[in-house]
């Protein structure tokens, strides 16, 4: 007999595709992040991994609708530029880390929002006040338990490039050892292949104050389709630098944005596009069981990113049923019992 999902779980299905048989075994909000589930009328629901670290007296469907800005300098070689392109995906993406962090869907991105700090998030059993967190929580992995409850603010990693040692708990020498410690040690993930730990602190390196423009950007269809795109050409460019592992990594990443766009379209009549994005995802899973299989998987990646391209197209169309339409949002909010005044 067939298993029936309902559209809520498979969100979470998406973002989990093809991760180690370990970080498989649970595809459901757990712990802290348990809160970021509402039901929302009789045929959806209301299934933003978001909610779970947005502090709840705070404008919550101004922060959904928008994306804060980074600020960054160009790079000074295409090889550099690779690697900061690179790390911006690694940066955004759940599936850098492992444990609860990853099937809650937080990225580094979601406390350095824009590479600097937070100040709109709260996540419960982490966080004292809104913009902090404690870093030596068993929440994520009991490696940095300290038995204390010490949250503290959420730093900027606007221009520390520079600096001699890298965090307050467990210092590192480099942003390259800190990063891979973090990952590792403070999220319970795998270790990242190596260029990708490369392309994080190259990354972070370019995060600079002059190349600050405008604070935020609207959140829409088309940019977090387009950033699934670019994690597919980058997987391509990965591929050309005889690198599979980082393109694994990058298609992994691209499954996962997937994930945030199919949680937005969750409302009634949209099952014909939360299909479209399964399909996508899991075309993407195939790619990757061929990379490990050995396979070039050229022609598959432009058959895939042509996809995503037409897709979109038809996502745009339905934008107003969407969780993208500020007012569907303010609605479902509301009608989830989380309110969107702050």
């Amino acid at each position: 007999m067939a298993l029936a999902f309902k559209p809520a779980a498979i969100a979470a299905l998406i973002a989990l595709a093809a991760c180690s048989p370990k970080e498989r075994a649970e595809t459901q909000p757990v712990g802290a992040f348990a809160n970021a589930a509402h039901s929302f009328g009789k045929q959806a629901a209301l299934n933003l991994k978001e909610l779970a670290w947005i502090n709840p007296s705070t404008d919550v469907v101004a922060i959904l609708s928008s994306a804060r800005r980074e600020c960054i300098r160009p790079a000074e070689n295409p090889d550099t530029q690779y690697l900061v392109d690179v790390g911006r995906v690694a940066f955004q993406s759940p599936m850098l880390f492992g444990g609860p962090a990853a099937r809650g869907g937080l990225s580094c991105e979601s406390c350095h929002s824009g590479g600097r700090d937070n100040p709109n998030f709260f996540l419960k059993g982490l966080s004292g006040e809104a913009g902090t967190a404690d870093v030596t929580s068993a929440l994520f992995s009991k490696t940095r338990e300290d038995g204390v409850f010490n949250p503290v603010p959420i730093p900027s990693l606007v221009g520390i490039a520079g600096k001699d040692a890298f965090g307050t708990q467990a210092p590192a020498p480099s942003l390259h050892d800190f990063i891979e410690n973090a990952v590792i040690d403070e999220f319970q993930g795998a270790p990242p292949p190596p260029t990708v730990v490369d392309a994080l602190s190259a990354y972070i390196a370019h995060l600079d104050d002059a190349g600050c423009t405008a604070a935020t950007t609207t959140r829409t269809i088309a940019a977090d389709m387009g950033q699934a795109r670019r994690a597919m050409e980058l997987a391509g460019d990965a591929l050309a630098r005889d690198d599979a592992a980082t393109a694994d990594f990058l298609l992994l990443s691209a499954q996962g944005r997937l994930g945030r766009v199919h949680e937005r379209f969750a409302g009634p009549g949209l099952k014909a596009q939360r299909r479209a994005l399964e399909e996508l995802s899991r075309t993407i899973a195939a790619i990757r069981t061929g990379l490990r299989g050995g396979d070039v998987a050229g022609d598959s990646l432009a058959a895939v990113m042509t996809g995503a391209k037409t897709i979109t197209a038809d996502l745009e169309q339905h934008r107003r049923q969407s969780l993208y339409d500020v007012q569907t949002l303010r609605a479902a909010l509301r009608a989830a019992g989380r309110s969107p005044d702050p």
